[in-house]
C-alpha cells in the first residue's frame, strides 16, 4: 500500500502513515537529527509508537481538535515528528517561516492563533523572542533549554489513537510569502490552509512528478521558507516506506553535509530548497523544495 492508493475520505495522511508505520516494523524510518541525535535511527514502528505518545502528551498539555500548533523544527527528522504528533492530536501543524524577522514570525504566531510552539536548538533563541511578542504560551523543544518544555517530555502520558477528521478539516495551515508590498497591517505573508482532502489530492499530484519507493534513503535539508513543499515532500517520502536522513554537518544545508550523509547512509535521492550547491558526481534524485 503506497500514497497511489485510493484513500479513505475519512483518513488523514497521518493515520494512513501509522497504519503503513506498523506493517513495515523495524524497516528504519528517521536517522539523526535534533530529535534523534547525529546517526540514531527510529524505525517504522518506533515512528508510530513516538507519534502517538507525543499525541497523547500534546493532549495532556491542553491541544484540542482544531488548534493550530506551530513548528519551526532545526531538522527534517524533528520536523515528521512534529508535524505528525500534532496531526494525530487532532490539530493542526502551522509552519513557521524561519527566513522572516522576528517581528515577521511573530506575526504569523498570531495570525495562526497558536498557543503552542514546537521548534529546537539552535532556533530556540529566535522563536523564544518572537514568542514574547504572541499568544503562544508553551515552547516544546528538542532539547533542553531553559524556559521550554523538553519534547521528549511527553511521551510518558501514554498512548493515543490518531484523532479522526472529516475531509474538509484542516490538515496544514502554512502562510504564503507575498509576492510584492506588504498586505494588511504590515503583514508579507497570507495564509494558504490545506484540508485532509486537499493534501491528500496534492500528495498524489506530488508522487506522480516527484516518485519515491521504499528502497529509498532521502537525505533532506532542514525546514525553510514558507513549508508547503517542504511539509510534502516529507509526508511523501515517508508514505512511500523511504528512510528520512537529516544531515549532521555544522550547516546541514551545505553541499559538503548532504555529500558526506549520502555517503555515510547510503542516500539515493535528497530534499533541497532552491539553488542548493552540489558537488558534480552525485548520483543523488535531487528533489527541490520550492515553496
Amino acid at each position: 500500500m503506497t500514497i497511489m492508493d485510493e484513500p479513505s475520505p475519512h483518513t488523514s495522511i497521518t493515520q494512513r502513515l501509522l497504519g503503513l508505520a506498523r506493517a513495515r516494523g523495524e524497516k528504519p524510518a528517521l536517522v539523526g537529527g535534533a530529535a534523534l541525535g547525529p546517526g540514531q535511527r527510529l524505525s517504522y514502528l518506533d515512528f508510530a509508537q513516538m507519534v502517538q505518545a507525543s499525541a497523547a502528551g500534546l493532549g495532556r498539555r491542553g491541544v484540542r481538535c482544531g488548534d493550530a500548533v506551530a513548528v519551526c523544527a532545526p531538522d527534517a527528522v524533528s520536523y515528521a515528528l512534529a508535524v505528525h504528533a500534532i496531526r494525530a492530536a487532532g490539530a493542526v501543524p502551522s509552519p513557521i517561516c524561519d527566513a522572516v524577522t522576528v517581528a515577521g514570525m511573530a506575526a504569523q504566531l498570531s495570525d495562526c492563533g497558536a498557543r503552542m510552539l514546537i521548534t529546537g536548538p539552535p532556533l530556540v533563541p529566535a522563536m523564544t523572542a518572537a514568542v514574547e511578542r504572541s499568544r503562544v504560551r508553551q515552547i516544546i523543544s528538542f532539547g533542553d533549554e531553559p524556559g521550554t518544555v523538553p519534547f521528549s517530555s511527553l511521551l510518558v502520558h501514554g498512548s493515543r489513537q490518531p484523532a479522526r477528521c472529516g475531509a474538509a478539516d484542516l490538515a496544514l495551515l502554512p502562510y504564503d510569502r507575498l509576492p510584492y508590498d506588504s498586505g494588511p497591517g504590515g503583514a508579507d505573508f497570507r495564509p494558504a490552509p490545506l484540508t485532509h482532502y486537499g493534501l491528500a489530492e496534492e500528495l498524489g499530484r506530488l508522487a506522480a512528478k516527484a516518485p519515491m519507493n521504499g528502497q529509498d534513503v532521502v537525505i533532506a535539508v532542514p525546514p525553510t521558507g514558507v513549508g508547503r513543499a517542504y511539509s510534502m515532500l516529507v509526508d511523501l517520502a515517508l508514505l512511500e516506506g523511504a528512510t528520512i536522513v537529516a544531515p549532521s554537518g555544522t550547516d546541514s544545508s551545505a553541499a559538503a553535509d548532504i555529500e558526506d550523509a549520502a555517503r555515510v547512509h547510503g542516500g539515493t535521492a535528497a530534499i533541497v530548497h532552491p539553488g542548493t550547491p552540489l558537488p558534480p558526481g552525485m548520483s543523488l534524485r535531487m528533489v527541490t523544495a520550492a515553496c
